[in-house]
C-alpha cells in the first residue's frame, strides 16, 4: 500500500509539473532566475555569465516544461528563451531589471558626449508606454521620439514638466536596441543623455 502511494504521489508530481502553459512558465522562470540574483553580486565584469547561471539554474527547475514548448534541444534555443524570459523580468523583477539597464547603460556610457548624436527642434510632448518618451519636431518638420530612461543633470525639464510645448530643445542621445515588450522584439531606441532649452 505504502509502494502505491508513493508511485501516485510520484507520477501526479511528474503529470502536474509538466502542465505549465508557455506563459505560466515563462513567469516561473522570471521568479526563479530573480530569486537566484537576489544573492548575487553583480559587476560589470560577470553580471551576464551571473544572469546566465541563474537563467539555467531556472530552466533547470523546469526542464519538462521547457522541453515542452521549446524541444529537446532547447538548450541550443537558451538565447530565445532569454529573451522571452527577460521580457517577464521586467514585470516581475524591477531589481534585477534595474542591474540590467545600469550595466547596458554603463556600457554606453563609456562613449563620450562628442560620440552623441544631437537634434534641434522644438518639444510638442511626453507619453508614457511602459517607459517615458519625450517628442519633438525638427525645423524640417521630421518627428523624433526619444526614450528616457537615465538619470542626467536636465532630465528634470522632462521629469518636472519644466518643457512647455513649442519650446526649442536641443537633446543629444544615442541608438540602443533594447526588447519591446509590447511587440515582443528589439527594436532601435533614441536614449536621451542630455537634454537643454534654448
Amino acid at each position: 500500500m505504502k509502494k502505491i502511494a508513493y508511485l501516485l504521489l510520484f507520477v501526479s508530481t511528474t503529470m502536474f509539473s509538466q502542465k505549465l502553459t508557455k506563459d505560466q512558465l515563462l513567469v516561473k522562470l522570471s521568479e526563479a532566475t530573480c530569486d537566484c540574483s537576489q544573492d548575487k553580486e553583480f559587476t560589470k565584469e560577470n553580471y551576464e555569465m551571473t544572469l546566465g547561471l541563474c537563467l539555467f539554474e531556472a530552466v533547470g527547475k523546469y526542464e519538462k516544461d521547457v522541453e515542452k514548448h521549446y524541444g529537446k534541444d532547447y538548450m541550443s534555443k537558451i538565447e530565445d528563451i532569454g529573451g522571452d524570459v527577460g521580457e517577464k523580468i521586467a514585470f516581475n523583477c524591477p531589481k534585477l531589471l534595474q542591474v540590467i539597464m545600469d550595466n547596458a547603460l554603463e556600457d554606453d556610457s563609456e562613449m563620450t558626449e562628442d560620440e552623441d548624436e544631437m537634434l534641434e527642434g522644438t518639444y510638442t510632448s511626453t507619453n508614457v508606454d511602459g517607459f517615458l518618451f519625450v517628442n519633438m519636431k525638427e525645423n524640417s518638420g521630421k518627428t523624433h521620439q526619444l526614450l528616457l530612461i537615465n538619470s542626467f543633470d536636465n532630465a528634470y525639464l522632462i521629469t518636472d514638466k519644466v518643457l512647455k510645448a513649442n519650446d526649442k530643445i536641443e537633446v543629444y542621445y544615442f541608438e540602443a536596441e533594447l526588447y519591446n515588450a509590447k511587440t515582443a522584439k528589439y527594436e532601435n531606441f533614441k536614449v536621451i543623455t542630455d537634454i537643454e532649452r534654448l
